[in-house]
């Protein structure tokens, strides 16, 4: 466990209250000074910080008004670094980016069972179609499809009672008014040896 009390005591970097947003800018950069300020910052009911382009979420296991559609209009048009470290500033500059340079782009959702990478794909495609303005029965599908797939691929582990074993790969498309108007779900790298075989405190995929 880290003392979060004696960190803040070594230096200026974590003596404010919310921590630091972007801890690449930290002096003393260490696996004890990050874990450090995000504690502060989820103490703070903020869960989201960076290291330069990389945004690091913390689960807060509660709702948070961050999610509303003012909050998507606030970070529609802005640049990375300009609002604090948002889900939303990450999806506004992957489509900025799509339309500026008329490349593809991606989105890496990464962390252990229970970090919340379902949500934060449901959250960026939501921000997606916010943003556009036209909300199309694309993005209903895909999110509806997510009980099916869990049914499948989710089961109880002893650290999450609706964890995700199969890794996911979502295209969005979009028209050239970047409106989303399709898209496709691929599923890999599920883990078969779950049907036949479960450890203490487990059990199969729930469709079984």
């Amino acid at each position: 466990m880290v003392e979060v009390e004696n960190m803040a005591d070594d230096g200026p970097d974590l003596a404010c209250s919310a921590g630091v947003e972007d801890m690449i800018t930290m002096s003393d950069l260490t696996e004890t000074s990050l874990v450090a300020n995000l504690r502060i910052r989820f103490d703070a009911n903020l869960m989201y910080s960076s290291v330069g382009s990389i945004l690091v979420s913390v689960n807060p296991y509660k709702l948070l008004p961050i999610y509303t559609l003012p909050i998507v209009k606030r970070y529609a048009g802005q640049r990375v670094g300009a609002l604090p470290p948002h889900l939303f500033a990450v999806a506004e500059a992957c489509c900025s980016s799509m339309i500026a340079d008329e490349k593809n782009q991606s989105v890496i959702i990464s962390g252990e069972s229970g970090a919340g990478k379902s949500e934060s794909t449901k959250m960026i495609m939501a921000f997606l179609s916010a943003r556009s303005g036209k909300q199309t029965m694309v993005e209903r599908k895909m999110l509806e499809s997510n009980p099916i797939l869990e049914a499948f691929g989710n089961a109880t582990t002893v650290r999450n009672d609706n964890s995700s074993r199969f890794g996911k790969f979502m295209q969005i498309r979009f028209n050239d008014k970047a409106e989303i108007c399709g898209g496709r779900i691929t599923q890999y790298l599920l883990e078969k040896s779950r049907i036949v075989y479960q450890a203490d405190g487990e059990r199969n995929y729930h469709v079984f």
